[in-house]
């Protein structure tokens, strides 16, 4: 199974096209600021999102939870953790939660790292073509996931 990763589109649905079209991915995760671009997207898979500070009119919640197989993700925007600071309240709530992976937006940077046996990811941004990037997750049952972050333009 392949999940597309996107965050911070902020109207902008032309990146989040062109990387479905070239990952055709099973499923697609916005981690918000931007979910409103979703409905100009045609897409057959499953399709999660969350509401990030700049999504005024969705009731979307701030944080979601999916499980496939063993494996739990757990994906949010971010603000509400403070991540532009630090990572600590973030890392803190996902042990909380009993999260394997973490996907967080909101910096519009690309990131990975791992606390505590859980991986955390920051696809990036999908605001500005040039600059966009955004993460795949390659999920095979008894195998580690695979996360690997992409740009746009290459």
């Amino acid at each position: 199974m392949k999940i597309l990763v996107v965050s911070d589109s902020h109207g902008n649905v032309g990146p989040i096209l062109t990387a479905i079209d070239r990952e055709k991915p099973d499923v697609l995760l916005h981690l918000g600021d931007g979910v409103d671009d979703l409905r100009s997207v045609n897409f057959s898979g499953q399709i999660y999102a969350v509401r990030g500070n700049n999504d005024f009119k969705t009731k979307l919640k701030t944080v979601g939870k999916v499980s496939y197989g063993k494996t739990i993700i757990l994906y949010l925007h971010g603000h509400e953790y403070d991540v532009s600071n630090n990572y600590a309240k973030l890392v803190n709530f996902a042990t909380q939660q009993g999260a394997d992976i973490v996907l967080f937006g909101h910096t519009h940077k690309p990131d990975y790292f791992e606390r505590n046996g859980i991986i955390f990811a920051n696809p990036g941004a999908m605001k500005d073509r040039e600059t966009a990037t955004y993460l795949t997750i390659d999920l095979e049952e008894g195998k580690t996931p695979v996360l690997t972050h992409h740009k746009l333009m290459d």
